[in-house]
């Protein structure tokens, strides 16, 4: 192995891994000799950003869980591992300023048991929760360093507050009493713009900060309904103060403002692409998730851009439409078109093309209540995605996929061996499905789970129509 760093090394490593017996993937394996063929394999990756993303605020998914994910991505030579720690069905963070974070916000009272578009909702009537510690915190940012993976935390703002909320009334609008969120889907309880609010965020930030040496901060930024500001009279002062023309604007104000004090401290800013709306922050990088026009526009107004659309990239959509399938959110997204995706559009000039930093998988959690779930729905597609942001897309689809798919059916004896729990969809036979269903896995604090729904994401408009478009395409 010969490279020009040591990242290079650990990424030739990866690929010497890959060429040799499985069973060494196994703990406590007897080594026996074996021999590989000579050759000469020698690449670099085509973006610098390759990552996935993990819900954990629908579900919970303990440090050693969260380290095995990590373990998958460094085989796969990837290396960003964007942490979603915060939503409206839990606050998973442990911040001492505001104990009541986790003691109230990490855990909700029920869940929703099957579809969030089943009628009547129905719920499970047992308490679930979970949260980090920051020792624990602290042990999966070292594990993943030494794994060459920079983990991006996300705590998300204005929206997606619910479980924060909570805990401390004050942060609303209306500084009433709401519940930790027990279904899936988009509120209208969001953080009101107000200087206690930024009060509260900054310290918050500042322990998320301490906590995390790379250089992003995930601030969200999407799904943040504005009724509650619309009718709210200190976010109406903040509107009338600042010369702001309207809600939208204010949100552009309420991020710009998190991106200055995030700034500085020596950090960037990533946000999904709503924070385009009303005037885009001055340095931050947007994760274009509704389609790709987010990313297009950033990327025209020399912002960079992360890709990360529904149409190849959301991981909790199906992967076949056989009827075995485990529940999911909706929407079709099988192997090959994962496989096919150019995360550079073809709008974009060879100049505005730079501004691409790469693409990732999101894995949003509401009806994976299990890791052994999340696997499933993980892999293979992962396998495609890793190909793609590290060779580049495919110059030649259906040559080039069939010669992927040779690849994939080779590694699934890796998978096996690892103990990875995946989908077999490569040739369209249905297969036994191998997903096992449990009504009460353990989460971190040892209490009982149930089958959730939930995401940042789902069942809202924007994301409805997304899937909409992507299934009439």
């Amino acid at each position: 192995i010969s490279a020009s760093d040591d990242l290079g090394a650990f990424y030739a490593a990866q690929s010497l891994r890959q060429l040799m017996p499985e069973y060494l993937e196994q703990n406590n394996t007897a080594y026996q000799p074996f021999y590989l063929p000579t050759g000469l394999i020698k690449d670099h990756p085509k973006f610098a950003y390759r990552g996935m993303h993990l819900d954990v605020g629908r579900h919970f998914f303990g440090p050693d869980q969260v380290k095995q994910y990590i373990d998958y991505l460094a085989l796969l030579k990837m290396n960003y591992f964007h942490w979603h720690l915060t939503e409206d069905q839990g606050w998973r963070i442990e911040i001492k300023s505001f104990p009541k974070l986790t003691q109230h916000g990490s855990l909700r009272k029920e869940t929703l048991v099957g579809h969030y578009s089943d009628e009547p909702h129905q719920f499970d009537a047992t308490p679930y929760g979970g949260y980090y510690t920051q020792e624990e915190i602290k042990e999966v940012v070292a594990y993943a360093a030494k794994r060459h993976i920079t983990i991006i935390p996300e705590i998300e703002m204005p929206g997606h507050a619910q479980a924060a909320i909570s805990a401390y009334p004050e942060l609303g609008c209306t500084m009433g009493a709401v519940e930790v969120a027990t279904k899936w889907g988009v509120f209208e309880d969001i953080y009101c713009a107000k200087e206690e609010t930024f009060t509260f965020l900054e310290a918050v930030l500042e322990e998320v900060i301490d906590l995390f040496p790379g250089p992003y901060i995930h601030i969200g930024g999407d799904e943040a309904p504005k009724a509650h500001w619309a009718a709210c009279p200190s976010c109406q002062g903040v509107i009338r103060a600042k010369g702001l023309a309207d809600e939208h604007e204010l949100q552009s104000y309420f991020i710009t403002r998190m991106e200055a004090f995030i700034n500085s401290k020596g950090k960037q800013i990533i946000g999904w692409d709503e924070i385009l709306e009303g005037g885009l922050a001055p340095n931050a990088t947007v994760m274009s998730w509704r389609g790709t026009q987010g990313g297009v526009e950033a990327a025209k107004q020399q912002h960079n851009v992360i890709m990360t659309p529904t149409s190849h990239c959301y991981f909790d959509y199906y992967q076949s439409d056989l009827p075995e399938e485990p529940l999911a959110i909706g929407g079709y997204l099988p192997l090959k078109k994962v496989y096919s995706y150019n995360p550079v559009p073809h709008e974009l000039s060879p100049e505005q093309a730079q501004y691409i930093l790469g693409a990732q998988g999101n894995v949003w959690t509401e009806y994976m209540p299990t890791f052994e779930q999340v696997q499933y729905m993980v892999f293979p597609r992962i396998l495609a995605l890793s190909e793609v942001v590290w060779h580049g897309p495919a110059k030649s689809l259906d040559r080039e996929y069939a010669g992927f798919t040779r690849r994939v059916g080779s590694f699934f004896a890796r998978l096996d061996a690892m103990g990875v729990n995946y989908a077999n969809h490569l040739y369209d036979i249905a297969s036994v499905h191998r997903v096992e269903f449990s009504s009460s896995p353990k989460n971190q604090n040892g209490t009982n789970g149930q089958i959730s729904d939930n995401d940042d994401k789902i069942n809202s408009p924007e994301r409805n129509a997304a899937q909409a478009s992507e299934q009439s395409a």
